[in-house]
């Protein structure tokens, strides 16, 4: 009797150990809410990404946000794991001359400018670039500022030196403090583009080329001179990662027409550009980058950038 005491006892304590690990916390992190798991992703064949063999991902600032979710989706991270796996800093056409030396191997970017092409063109490499979604130019001013649209003509007069007082178009009497970026920038690259100004574009005086978008969103909201200030930006950026800007400054509507999702999507706002996920030609068919490559250009790469509130191109 004694013996089945002490063996039924034995047997308690084990089942008890058995219910104790299965009750051990999971400390998997589950993908940000609304996304598509790892397992849900269709990845090419059975490829199964991990931090040690995840592509090195930059790009352009403003796509930072998407790369962020495309780490989290791939890899069942959190956003902030995501984050310290990516890097988006310096220049757009640093990042495409990073790529082209091997320091990334994916990017998620804007338009490469006329140096970085000249740059790759000159590397011998070429890139594979498809468009995800599309970005406008947008040009803000002080909030306080009467003016509320601008034409395209005007704005090009402005930037050529014909038109530099305020009253020119609809505002109060002032000098036109215009702002430009430093021009290996994404945002520089588009108004270069889009503006087409070519040689006929002003040189800015001194303080008024801001080497970052944070600083020029600072100089039209902050400065001194920010009641008359005008400058550019994409608007991505100000409306869903600096946003707060916009309680001291404002967009402009360009021949009448606001920027939004919709009216970037649709074309009725006119100064639109795509943006692309790039990787290198010579990627292998099986390479790490290559996969993610195929996965952000599918539909449930389509439906991440939607879900990042980026604007997409909609049939008109």
């Amino acid at each position: 009797m004694k013996l089945k005491k002490i063996a039924a006892l034995f047997l308690a304590l084990c089942l008890l150990g058995l219910c104790a690990c299965g009750a051990e916390t999971d400390t998997t992190t589950e993908p940000p809410t609304g996304e598509p798991s790892a397992a849900e992703s269709n990845l090419d064949g059975n490829f199964v990404f991990t931090k040690d063999n995840y592509p090195r991902m930059g790009g352009s600032l403003a796509n930072l946000p998407l790369g962020q979710a495309v780490t989290a989706t791939v890899l069942g991270v959190s956003r902030e794991d995501a984050n310290e796996l990516i890097t988006f800093a310096g220049s757009t056409t640093d990042n495409y001359k990073a790529i082209i030396d091997g320091a990334f191997d994916i990017l998620l970017a804007y338009e490469p400018s006329e140096e970085a092409k000249q740059y790759i063109a000159d590397s011998g490499e070429e890139l594979e670039m498809t468009p995800i979604g599309v970005d406008a130019l947008v040009f803000i001013c002080a909030k306080d500022n009467p003016v509320q649209s601008l034409t395209l003509d005007q704005i090009k007069s402005i930037y050529t030196g014909k038109t530099t007082d305020w009253s020119a178009v609809g505002g109060k009497k002032g000098d036109i403090a215009a702002y430009q970026r430093n021009p290996d920038s994404g945002s520089q690259t588009l108004f270069d583009k889009l503006l087409g100004l070519g040689d006929t574009l002003i040189d800015p005086p001194e303080g008024r080329r801001i080497g970052t978008m944070m600083g020029l969103l600072e100089a039209i909201a902050d400065y001194d001179d920010s009641e008359n200030a005008l400058g550019y930006t994409v608007y991505y950026y100000l409306t869903n990662m600096e946003s707060e800007k916009l309680n001291r400054a404002k967009i402009l509507a360009i021949d009448g027409v606001a920027p939004s999702n919709d009216s970037i999507g649709d074309g009725s706002y006119p100064l639109t550009n795509d943006f692309y996920v790039v990787i290198r030609k010579s990627a292998k068919e099986n390479s790490p980058e290559r996969v993610l490559y195929n996965w952000i250009c599918s539909s449930q790469g389509a439906e991440l950038v939607k879900q990042e509130n980026y604007p997409v191109r909609t049939a008109n």
